[in-house]
């Protein structure tokens, strides 16, 4: 940082004259960094960013030089680096604005439902941004809690100019328009409840749409990863298949194995940080499946030196019978079954529980709410219902209410739950069930109120899977395609060796597995890449990985069964 305050300085003394006239004429940079939450000055920044273009001029110049005099065409790169500083500088405030939007998007609804339910028992929203600044659950919500805070206790502005200020600050609209039309509200003297419960059902319906339009983009990019990966590696097979059959003076193996243990890594990287950026993310990620992942790859490493020799180097003669019956694309197969299938396995387990939990808590919400209608309070309510079947949640449920019958604080018990379970969701709504219990004395009102929010929150979680579901099956069919396409063309393409060489044999084994190798790799790569994009993680590829694996082996054995050509 003093490093960083010393450039400042320098840039400043430079360039302060000239940094208001830029702002007042070229781009006013106040409300982008504001909203970005970049605590600098805008004539300092600007400062910054004249100072930055203007040292690196010097490489612009050398570039322009050495080009001339040498040729070197990548220089061509390095002549606008003043020009690649000064983007730099206008698209840094866009992206933090567009992350800090995206975080905070994902933690509105819920925030929303707890100010909401909070004020149906009496508590002031200010109040409830109070305790919001205390949450490790909703990250982003907090550090917009700390700010109006911070305004109203430090700088002494009063509460509703403070939400006022913050809503002006922030990047995302559906927040903007929550603390804008409370305080609107609170000034003409409205129903203040009415007005909040209203805004948060809105804000779920507005997030149902969004997760329904972002299911449709996700389902267009996972069909362009599908059609780019197949129709590109068919292109490439054919080239190199010519080259590797008809010897056109191209190196046909070092080619093959760039393009598949290279560049298709990376255009699947590509396609999970576009699917990634589109997906809500949440703060908790159980780490379960990739542990797994990562003991069963050193295993399936293990297994495939083995069923390999060690690629030649290596003769191992209690394994010969089952190397003679196991080729280069079968162990292939077999080693990234074996590291990808336990960690399905996992995932699986991890997903189930998870989604039972979830909706057993939804269950129990309601019913919950029946109950308390009858009078008892909300401990004797938990205490009733600890025998019902509620699926994973039961199990939970009977501890919780045990310790509750101990005389443990209901707050200290819900919150040790919430540590042990893995899934955000039922985090946030246990932690709203005791907040509603501990501040505003759970009243039947504040229970019902959180039911509501959790089944609005349920129906869209099924809508988003709904929308997903019809796009599962491509890979699989792609893969299907991509390996059987490729059979056929090296069989169409060796065929016609008895056109082009009369009397001469070629020996297309190794050819065959090399090609059968790269469509099993890609295969591979499909599932991962579909898992992410379907089900937003790549925890859920391995599921897909491990079975495409298998039917691209599969295919790969059984094609030339059923389709042969003559040479």
């Amino acid at each position: 940082m003093p490093f960083l305050e010393t450039l400042e300085a320098w840039s400043f003394r430079i360039f302060g004259r000239i940094a208001p006239y830029f702002l007042k004429h070229v781009v006013e940079f106040k409300d982008y960094l504001e909203r970005a939450k970049i605590k600098i000055y805008p004539e300092t920044y600007v400062s910054l960013m004249l100072f930055l273009a203007v040292l690196t001029t010097p490489v612009s110049i050398l570039s322009i030089i050495l080009l001339y005099l040498y040729g070197l065409i990548p220089l061509v790169f390095l002549v606008p680096l003043p020009a690649y500083i000064m983007i730099g500088f206008f698209l840094i405030p866009l992206s933090r604005a567009g992350e800090r939007a995206t975080n905070l998007e994902r933690e509105m609804p819920f925030a929303a439902a707890y100010i909401s339910v909070m004020a149906s028992g009496g508590i002031a929203p200010y109040t409830s941004f109070k305790r919001l600044a205390e949450v490790d659950l909703m990250p982003a919500m907090r550090a917009e809690a700390r700010e109006i805070i911070k305004d109203v206790e430090i700088f002494g502005i009063d509460p509703l100019t403070a939400i006022e200020n913050a809503a002006k600050r922030n990047p995302l609209d559906i927040f903007r328009d929550f603390l804008a039309g409370y305080a609107s509200t609170v000034i003409i003297g409205g129903d203040i409840g009415h007005f909040l419960e209203r805004k948060a059902e809105d804000i779920f319906k507005t997030r149902a749409l969004r997760v329904k339009a972002a299911a449709e983009r996700l389902g267009m990019l996972l069909e362009t990863f599908i059609i780019v990966m197949v129709l590109m590696s068919l292109c490439f097979y054919i080239l190199f298949s010519v080259e590797s059959i008809y010897s056109v003076g191209i190196s046909m193996y070092s080619g093959i194995i760039l393009y598949t243990y290279l560049f298709t890594p990376m255009l699947s990287l590509m396609f999970v940080y576009l699917a990634h950026s589109m997906q809500p993310k949440t703060p908790v990620v159980d780490m379960r499946p990739y542990k797994a992942f990562g003991v069963c790859s050193i295993l399936g490493i293990m297994l495939l030196l083995l069923l390999t020799n060690f690629f030649g180097y290596m003769q191992l003669p209690f394994l010969s019978h089952i190397q003679t019956i196991v080729d280069l694309p079968v162990a292939i197969a077999l080693s990234l079954f074996v590291a990808t299938f336990p960690a399905a396995v996992v995932h699986q387990k991890v997903s189930s529980k998870k989604a039972s939990m979830e909706q057993g808590i939804t269950s129990f919400l309601r019913d919950l709410t029946e109950v308390r209608k009858t009078g008892l309070s909300p401990e004797k309510c938990i205490e009733s219902l600890a025998n019902r079947d509620y699926g994973e949640f039961s199990k939970e449920l009977r501890k919780i209410s045990s310790e509750i019958s101990w005389g443990v604080p209901v707050r200290k018990v819900i919150m040790d739950f919430v540590k042990r379970v893995k899934s955000w969701m039922a985090q946030l709504v246990m932690f709203l069930l005791v907040e509603t219990i501990d501040v505003g004395g759970g009243t039947i009102a504040m229970i019902e109120s959180l039911a509501r929010f959790n089944n609005l929150t349920q129906e869209v979680e099924k809508e988003k899977k709904m929308a997903v579901r019809p796009y599962i099956m491509m890979p699989y069919f792609a893969a299907i395609l991509l390996v059987a396409t490729t059979v056929m063309m090296i069989g169409f393409t060796s065929g016609t060796l008895g056109v082009a060489e009369t009397g001469q044999t070629r020996d297309l084994g190794p050819i065959i597995t090399t090609f059968v190798t790269s469509v099993i790799f890609h295969s591979y790569l499909i599932g991962i890449v579909a898992g992410k994009i379907s089900e937003e993680s790549i925890a859920a590829g391995f599921k897909h990985a491990s079975i495409l694996v298998i039917v691209a082996v599969l295919a790969a054995k059984l094609v030339p069964m059923f389709v042969k050509f003559g040479v």
